[in-house]
């Protein structure tokens, strides 16, 4: 993709802040790491002479080319891929993050979990919950659930568009990590999602999906035996009216 006319103008300056930020940090350009969500930032970032990680702020990561890497979201960024020290907050393979409630009736799905997966997930409308959604990105996170009639459980759970069964809409499925003896459509549906696991991915087939999807439900089960993670079971949202 090429800049022109304004963009090109915004990228110079642009490349001017960074080259004079470099010289007051008294670095090299070639030691800075520039993250950018806009094209005319990456391409700026790069003709400084810096290495530059791309976090789109739209889902076109395929136009980020010129970018060193690109990534979902900041949850995914590794400083020490560019010899930085690394995060510590993860743990067990899970990164605690900041607690979100989301809540409704569960509804029917594609009906690939039980039947294609023999993964049963408790789908959650969308509906009114557009902007969270566009907040949050994809990827698989983990928390708490409460079901009306049935108690408070671990839950691992996917937010995104299924690039392996290419959803056209953003879908939430929870996975209630306990054995029901029946479904519960229509039943009340509270989450805490309170920890994040990785971000969306396409697989090359059925069996690597769903061994992931496993891996990721024992990341979760474990992490949420951690203090930091297991306090949010008594969250009074959990608790709804009849839990």
């Amino acid at each position: 993709m090429k800049l022109a006319g304004w963009d090109l103008f915004l990228s110079s300056l642009v490349v001017m802040k960074f080259l004079e930020a470099a010289k007051r940090l008294n670095v090299k350009p070639s030691s800075c790491l520039v993250i950018e969500d806009s094209l005319p930032g990456v391409t700026a970032g790069k003709a400084a002479g810096m290495e530059v990680v791309a976090v789109p702020s739209i889902p076109k990561s395929h136009l980020y080319t010129e970018a060193d890497e690109v990534i979902n979201s900041l949850l995914d960024l590794q400083p020490e891929l560019w010899d930085l020290p690394p995060f510590e907050d993860w743990m067990e393979g899970a990164l605690p993050i900041e607690p979100w409630h989301i809540g409704g009736p569960v509804v029917k799905g594609f009906g690939r979990g039980s039947k294609v997966l023999g993964i049963p997930t408790a789908n959650l409308s969308t509906k009114g919950y557009s902007a969270l959604l566009s907040e949050h990105p994809s990827g698989v996170y983990f928390g708490w659930a409460g079901l009306s009639s049935q108690g408070l459980y671990k839950m691992v759970m996917s937010i995104g568009w299924n690039p392996y069964f290419n959803n056209t809409e953003k879908t939430i499925e929870p996975w209630l990590l306990h054995e029901f003896d029946g479904d519960f459509y229509g039943e009340e549906l509270l989450l805490v999602i309170v920890g994040y696991i990785r971000p969306e991915a396409n697989f090359s087939s059925l069996e690597s999906l769903i061994a992931k999807i496993h891996e990721d439900r024992r990341i979760a089960e474990r992490a949420l035996d951690i203090p930091m993670y297991s306090q949010y079971r008594d969250d009074p949202y959990l608790k709804g009216s009849s839990l």
